[in-house]
């Protein structure tokens, strides 16, 4: 049933090229419009008409179900372009052959799969496929000059085939200029997006310690405070300090300082729950969003926190001591804004500092 789909979306490259395909192809139909239109005026015969338009058909859809088939894969270039393009040019040379009066005609045809190629192949595969359609034209105007030389006038066969050699070499120069722009272009493009996606990296997330900085945490607490107003689903907030820090950078450099910030932001993440943020509020301060969290199991979670801190040995100090960390937690109230939970977290750690340091406190505590 699968082949039913004209163009799958299993995978969005192939899709693409089958979509591009299908595109060119409509090309190809084109010229049996034409050989239709030649037909009623007179100028082709049934037989060339019917046998060009089978040609056609087939090879329509021989190249769909490579593609369709996933055989283009194979290929250096998925795309067939290279293929397609000789394929088309060698019909319509067949054709010109065969419907001499309308030949001029068919040469406005003829250039559209180089025209197709000048925009996507390389300088030296363009180089061949220019030499391909001079002289796949000149043996044309020459086979039907031997076969059938009251047909041919050589003055107007000579002045086409001096066009095509000054205007294919001018399409090809223009058209790889066109594509190294859009090259270019592609690669700006490229470097903005990285750009942007840096921008915004550094935009949520502490540069020393890479976990959220304070402005996307106070952005997630409003999010949260939203998400209690419509669904009433609590959650808590939790503040660390670590422990006498100032010293650690007085007797250990603030080299050292920075390295203990880093390796105790890595331990807070660690030790959330999958839907916890952890971030920087500054300093050596550091903020707990604990959604659809009550205060209760938020204590057990900062208690887990504290205990893994406390039993850390860190790579980063050379102070004896071990490090460890003071965590005030609140639940949210109804009506509270950002502020007045999170000075309710401070104060309770501050309660905590107050009570000797290294402990859990509690807002209702």
């Amino acid at each position: 049933m699968r082949w039913f789909v004209l163009i799958p979306d299993t995978d969005a490259k192939q899709a693409l090229r089958i979509r591009r395909y299908l595109m060119a192809a409509g090309g190809s139909f084109l010229v049996v419009f034409l050989l239709a239109a030649g037909y009623l005026q007179g100028l082709l015969e049934l037989p060339v008409l019917l046998e060009a338009t089978v040609v056609i058909c087939a090879l329509v859809a021989l190249f769909y179900a490579v593609f369709r088939s996933g055989l283009n894969r194979l290929f250096p270039d998925p795309s067939l372009t290279m293929e397609q393009i000789i394929v088309s040019i060698m019909v319509v040379v067949f054709i010109m052959y065969q419907a001499e009066r309308m030949r001029g005609v068919l040469l406005m045809v003829y250039v559209m799969p180089f025209l197709f190629g000048a925009f996507r192949l390389e300088r030296v595969r363009l180089l061949l496929l220019v030499l391909l359609v001079l002289f796949a034209y000149a043996g044309t105007v020459l086979l039907s000059a031997y076969h059938r030389p009251g047909n041919v006038d050589a003055a107007t066969e000579v002045t086409l085939f001096v066009a095509l050699g000054t205007l294919l070499p001018w399409f090809a120069i223009m058209g790889r200029y066109i594509h190294s722009l859009r090259g270019r272009l592609y690669e700006s493009n490229r470097e903005l997006r990285q750009a942007l996606e840096k921008v915004q990296d550094i935009s949520i997330h502490d540069e020393l310690t890479g976990i959220y900085n304070r402005r996307f945490l106070m952005e997630a607490l409003r999010r949260e405070i939203a998400r209690f107003d419509r669904s009433g689903s609590r959650f808590s907030v939790g503040l660390l300090d670590i422990d006498h820090f100032k010293r650690i950078n007085d007797e250990c450099g603030h080299a050292t300082g920075d390295a203990v910030l880093q390796e105790f932001a890595d331990l807070t993440q660690a030790g959330l729950r999958g839907g916890d943020m952890c971030g920087r509020f500054g300093g050596e301060e550091f903020m707990l969003l604990l959604p659809q969290t009550e205060l209760e199991h938020a204590k057990v979670i900062a208690e887990r926190l504290r205990l893994a801190i406390e039993q850390r040995e860190f790579s980063g100090t050379r102070a004896p001591r071990r490090i460890t960390a003071t965590i005030g937690i609140a639940a949210y109230r109804a009506g509270e804004d950002t502020a007045q939970i999170i000075e309710r977290a401070d104060a309770a750690m501050y309660r905590g500092k107050a009570q000797g340091r290294n402990r859990v406190v509690s807002s209702e505590d």
